[in-house]
């Protein structure tokens, strides 16, 4: 006897199950709510986290590639070393007679004269301490001395003869600027090669006067600027400085810190010279050699108290030339010394332009 399959198919319409046909035949039996809401939530999580991990990892990789940068940067620096620069100044100059030119001496009466060597021609120096108070050196290349005034001073006596001294002076003042009559401004240049170390202070010393001084030349007076060309095109400004030279007079030039002046001098010449002189000092900001402030005061004295040469009545020192008991020029004693630390070698320019 057979099932009754009537009762079945009212068992599954009126049972909890329930039953979905697709339309190839397929059954299909859904989720129960609670089941969907578990998946969704895991499914969001999901997504959460993989955009975590590329935020994460986003932040990683901007840092590696800061601290690769920094460490790029620094590398270069530990090769490329701190950035150096100069800071170059002239903390001190002053302007003094002294010796130790190089030169020679012949007698310009002789058509092939003997030349006699010397070596402590004494003429115008000037002393430079430069200042360079940084991180890295500065390497001076060029040196100018402006001529903005030369004259020679009136010789109060006639005298000559026929020795004619050639010196060696680092910046030599061309034939066509003799100092009588008053030369016109002129500029001397000279390259070289002088470094200041960093932190530190060094003496350049320059020498300037006429390559020929015959026997009886009157001195000179002059006002200068001096300009020093450091660092790639920078420059320096020195001066105005006042200097004088020695001559080659035996009646009238600088002794220490005094002048000889003829007894008789040359009528006007004290007037003349004393004129030239102030004329020089009032200079604004003028550096003023030793000897020439010696030469203000001897003349002033002179012309207070005119009865000869020296006034102490003591005779008056041999003549010296340029050669023969030169006079005794050296920087003043003084002055305010220089800073420290400063360089005890000078350095001194080659001979010759």
């Amino acid at each position: 006897m057979s099932a009754d399959r009537r009762g079945t198919q009212e068992n599954n319409a009126h049972g909890n199950a329930r039953q979905y046909i697709a339309q190839h035949g397929n059954v299909i039996v859904p989720e129960a709510p609670e089941e969907a809401g578990h998946r969704a939530k895991h499914r969001r999580w999901v997504r959460y986290g993989l955009a975590g991990i590329l935020a994460g990892a986003a932040v990683v990789t901007y840092f590696v590639i800061r601290i690769e940068g920094h460490s790029k940067e620094s590398n270069d620096l530990a090769r490329q070393g701190p950035e150096l620069k100069s800071d170059l100044v002239a903390s001190q100059v002053s302007a003094y007679i002294k010796g130790g030119v190089e030169g020679e001496s012949y007698d310009a009466t002789q058509e092939n004269p003997v030349r006699t060597k010397a070596t402590n021609i004494h003429g115008p120096h000037i002393d430079i301490t430069l200042g360079n108070i940084a991180n890295g050196a500065s390497l001076v290349t060029k040196a100018s001395i402006t001529f903005n005034r030369l004259q020679s001073l009136e010789p109060c006596a006639a005298t000559g003869g026929e020795v004619v001294v050639s010196a060696n002076y680092q910046f030599k003042i061309p034939e066509d600027q003799q100092p009588v009559p008053p030369a016109k401004p002129f500029t001397l240049t000279k390259t070289i090669s002088y470094e200041v170390s960093a932190n530190k202070h060094d003496r350049l010393m320059l020498t300037v006067g006429l390559p020929e001084i015959p026997d009886g030349n009157s001195p000179w007076l002059g006002v200068v600027d001096v300009s020093l060309e450091h660092d790639g095109g920078q420059q320096l400004k020195i001066g105005p400085i006042a200097l004088v030279d020695t001559g080659a007079n035996s009646e009238f030039y600088p002794d220490g810190d005094t002048w000889v002046i003829p007894a008789k001098p040359a009528e006007g010449c004290i007037e003349k010279n004393l004129q030239l002189v102030s004329e020089v000092l009032k200079t604004p900001n003028v550096v003023v050699a030793k000897e020439v402030a010696a030469l203000d005061r001897a003349l002033r004295n002179f012309k207070e108290a005119p009865v000869g040469q020296p006034a102490d009545g003591k005779t008056s020192p041999p003549r010296p030339g340029p050669t023969k008991n030169p006079p005794a020029g050296q920087p003043a004693q003084d002055g305010p010394p220089a800073p420290a630390p400063v360089d005890t070698n000078v350095y001194t320019l080659p001979n010759g332009l």
